[in-house]
């Protein structure tokens, strides 16, 4: 029998780790603000239980309009646990970071 090659070998994910890719992958269809440039992830943490989303904005992004990002991405997250049964253990950390413009050298 041949060994399978890497991107074959078996590999189940933790219940996180699937949430975290679910949750990724529909990222450009939820919770968009037209015109902002903001950008945003979700990763599993290192304690099981735990979604840290990481939220990158420029510093020109109104601040309710950043707030109302992640109050979103959280409430969307919670909603497809809610789906799983596993919102009564799921919590989500926020961590921000400001995107650097560069300017255009004319």
């Amino acid at each position: 029998m041949s060994e399978k090659a890497p991107g074959f070998e078996d590999y189940t994910p933790s219940r996180l780790e699937w949430l975290v890719v679910l949750l990724n992958s529909f990222i450009p269809y939820v919770n968009m603000l037209p015109g902002e440039d903001i950008e945003y992830a979700y990763v599993p943490a290192d304690d099981g239980k735990t979604i840290v989303l990481y939220v990158k904005h420029s510093a020109d992004v109104d601040a309710e309009n950043v707030k109302a990002l992640e109050d979103n991405a959280k409430r969307f997250a919670m909603d497809i646990a809610k789906n799983y049964k596993w919102d009564s253990w799921i919590e989500i950390q926020t961590q921000f970071k400001e995107l650097k413009r560069e300017r255009n050298q004319e």
